[in-house]
């Protein structure tokens, strides 16, 4: 994007900063200080400061003088981003550390318990929802994304504005949950998992961040995986050799004549259904830095699932039709095949996509999970109601964040006309009418036949359990969507069963309001499995 950037001869600091104080907020209020000015926060090492987050719960108001109730404590912070670092609005990584300045893990506003948090700026999105959005759609669709929650910052007495303080991607029990890698975890059933990898930015490999593939990227050079967990600073070479062993397998299938290598197709080595969900969500908001930077992948051991999975996502704040990067804002043609506009970062740029999309067995499945998806959480109806809500949720907070950051109506990125609009409820607009034409031509050019899946037949045969819910946390009104003709059930954290009922279609509600606010666990069971997840009334 470097290039790019000096290409247009542009400068990212462009707005206006305006003078907003902050005194109350129906949000969470986050107050970071720091010792010295806050523009002087590090890129890293991550510097102490102290964070308080004052949560009276939903519907109370939050004033910037309440006693601290969901934070008090010290954390290690740095900026965060590559070329979103030249923003006056800056996204944040921190960590939270106890007395001792040693690391602490805590659960934040109801999210699972970490020490690794990030306060998400969403700096060149005038909606604040595209992140978020891709979130809640990327849950929706069974599979993990970052929790997150809307929240309003102060720096040193400074207002900072609208924020989304969000999970960091990791392995954990709450996070990516795959097995753990030990010291001593380097032969047999111990080695083969858990792993995270990562495709993003191109490195020196001399420095053992990761490993070359024998295949190439778009651009001709050889294609580069990241070692993300196990960190590159920690991975054993045991560990090393035998992840990038498996991955040649993997690549050596998928780039075969015939899909298969040593007697096993590619598709049996990956769980297709995340492949092919991360290509739609990437697809849907076309994604201009899709599958190239900040993308993730993962595997578990092999007596847990030795499959590789495609997620969790991540970077999505030049999608739905903002940038003009990869001819971003023009809701027709594939992301994947990476031949528009503007594309760079080609060195980073996967081509296994491409040979997938050439093969009917994944492009049948493709073709069913989008026809799944689209009469549930895909649905232009649930897509616009996620907008509308999260819009209604945030409320007076986006006028005080646009008033502090005064951008509205400049082009401080890389926005094609007629963007940029003048208010905010007009890059709502502007954004909902993009997916409604980006709908459209994805039903249109959609390939594969249904019909012809043989993935979903495996994946039946082996009673795969579909939940998901929405909102999480709720105020009462739940939508879940699953395999209709399971059954629903709704507990307490004591067990005891509070409501149960048959799904006759896959999308249905259901209303917690006659319960009190708190923990509950919904319930999706088949004939053999079942699905639980957590859902919090508030």
């Amino acid at each position: 994007m470097k290039s790019l950037l000096a290409t247009l001869g542009m400068s990212l600091c462009v707005f206006i900063l305006s003078a907003q104080e902050l005194t109350e907020s129906h949000l969470p209020i986050v107050i970071i200080n720091y010792e010295n000015d806050v523009d002087e926060i590090p890129d890293e090492p991550k510097a102490l400061a102290s964070m308080s987050i004052i949560d009276n719960g939903l519907g109370n108001i939050n004033l910037i003088g309440d006693s601290p109730n969901a934070y008090a404590g010290n954390i290690g912070i740095e900026t965060r981003g590559n070329s979103t670092q030249g923003f006056y609005k800056k996204t944040y990584s921190i960590e939270l550390w106890d007395e001792m300045l040693q690391d602490q893990s805590l659960p934040l506003l109801g999210m699972g318990t970490e020490e690794d948090w990030i306060l998400h700026a969403m700096v060149i999105d005038k909606t604040q929802f595209r992140i978020p959005l891709s979130f809640d759609l990327a849950r929706a669709m069974g599979h993990y994304a970052a929790n997150y929650r809307f929240v309003e910052l102060v720096i040193n007495d400074e207002y900072r504005g609208l924020y989304i303080l969000t999970e960091k991607i990791k392995r954990d029990n709450d996070r990516v949950d795959i097995s753990k890698l030990n010291e001593t975890d380097i032969n047999g059933d111990e080695v083969t998992g858990g792993y995270i990898l990562r495709i993003d930015w191109i490195y020196d490999l001399e420095e053992g961040g990761g490993f070359e593939s024998n295949y190439e990227s778009q651009s001709g050079d050889p294609m580069t995986y990241q070692y993300y967990y196990p960190k590159a600073a920690s991975i054993l070479p045991e560990q090393k050799a035998y992840i990038q062993n498996w991955m040649n397998t993997f690549e050596d299938a998928v780039f075969s004549s015939d899909y298969t290598a040593n007697g096993t197709r590619y598709t049996d080595l990956i769980d297709v259904t995340s492949f092919t969900d991360f290509l739609i969500i990437n697809e849907l908001s076309k994604n201009a830095d899709g599958y190239k930077l900040s993308s993730y992948m993962h595997k578990d051991r092999v007596d847990v699932d030795d499959r590789l999975h495609a997620g969790p996502i991540w970077d999505f704040d030049q999608t739905y039709g903002m940038s003009e990067v990869c001819s971003n804002f023009d809701p027709l043609g594939w992301t994947y095949q990476q031949n528009q506009n503007w594309c760079e970062d080609l060195e980073s740029m996967p081509m296994f996509w491409q040979a997938m999309m050439a093969d009917t067995i994944f492009t049948n499945h493709l073709a069913c999970r989008w026809n799944t998806l689209r009469q549930g959480p895909l649905h232009q109806d649930s897509i616009f109601q996620r907008i509308d809500v999260m819009d209604g949720f945030v409320g007076v907070a986006m006028d005080r964040n646009f008033e502090r950051w005064d951008f509205q109506g400049e082009n401080i990125w890389i926005e094609p006309d007629p963007l940029p609009f003048a208010t905010h409820e007009e890059e709502v607009d502007y954004m909902k009418n993009w997916i409604q034409q980006r709908l459209v031509w994805l039903d249109q050019n959609m390939p594969g036949t249904c019909v012809n899946d043989v993935i979903s037949n495996v994946e039946q045969a082996q009673d795969i359990v579909f939940l998901n819910v929405f909102p999480n946390p709720t105020q009462g009104t739940l939508n879940v969507w699953s395999e209709p003709g399971n059954v629903l059930t709704v507990f307490n954290v004591q067990g005891q069963v509070l409501t149960s009922k048959q799904l006759q279609s896959t999308a249905e509600t259901i209303d917690l309001t006659p319960f009190p606010k708190g923990l509950y666990l919904v319930q999706s069971t088949n004939e053999s499995q079942s699905k639980v997840l957590r859902v919090v009334l508030e």
